[in-house]
């Protein structure tokens, strides 16, 4: 029941992904978790999610804007090993109430829609790569603080999901490297990838048709009733 859970999970995420730039993580990232444990959970939903990413940014790159996804990755980057060490010392319970608590944050950060002038400057950049970085490798989120610095911007979609994959791709690169490969059975994992795949090829047509706030409101509601499973599962 649980794997079938997690593929479905899995395809939907894609899918939203496939239509807004972001979501995969957000939304996939509190189930895997819950069903394998925080490490596992992490490492499977990065690993998905680089090559979702990968998948994405073939058909997108022309619209990426290279320097914008460096300028966020470099910060992003440096923070993934001390982030890596500090919750490999902390006990389960508190790790999943704190990744609980970074996908509620990160949920309300896009809701607020809050502006910053100096979001826009280049400490916008470090800021947002810097907890994105460190939302990754707590629960496999980086994408709500980038999403904020997005619409702060004002970028085109296309713009926005190519530039997204950009930084994306190489940090969930160095998250897996420094956390390590998924352990789990080879054949959920290839279930899971079969899921990603086919959720995304799904969606791609329909990148241009459906509306992003529609998008964006069904990925925050399965994102924080996936962050309160995650509180619920801690505090018990």
């Amino acid at each position: 029941m649980i794997q079938v859970a997690v593929v479905v999970v899995v395809a939907v995420a894609a899918a939203l992904q496939a239509l807004s730039g972001i979501g995969f993580a957000l939304v996939a990232g509190p189930l895997l978790i819950l069903a394998l444990g925080q490490a596992d959970g992490v490492r499977l939903a990065v690993a998905l999610s680089l090559l979702l990413n990968a998948t994405i940014l073939a058909g997108t790159f022309r619209h990426a804007r290279w320097g914008d996804a460096a300028r966020l990755f470099v910060p992003a980057a440096l923070l993934v090993w001390p982030a890596a060490l500090i919750t490999g010392r902390l006990r389960g319970g508190w790790v999943l109430a704190f990744a609980g608590v970074a996908v509620l944050a990160g949920v309300a950060l896009i809701v607020s829609g809050r502006r910053a002038h100096w979001v826009d400057r280049p400490a916008g950049a470090v800021a947002a790569g810097g907890a994105s970085g460190v939302l990754n490798v707590l629960a496999g989120v980086s994408g709500p603080p980038v999403a904020l610095l997005v619409a702060h911007r004002g970028w085109e979609p296309r713009v926005a999901t190519a530039t997204l994959q950009a930084y994306s791709l190489p940090l969930n690169a160095v998250t897996l490297t420094v956390l390590g490969p998924p352990t789990g059975r080879p054949a959920h994992f290839a279930g899971a990838i079969l899921a990603l795949l086919a959720g995304a090829a799904v969606a791609w047509p329909f990148a241009h048709r459906i509306g992003p706030g529609t998008v964006r409101a069904i990925a925050l509601a399965m994102a924080t009733v996936g962050a309160l499973s995650l509180l619920a599962r801690a505090a018990t």
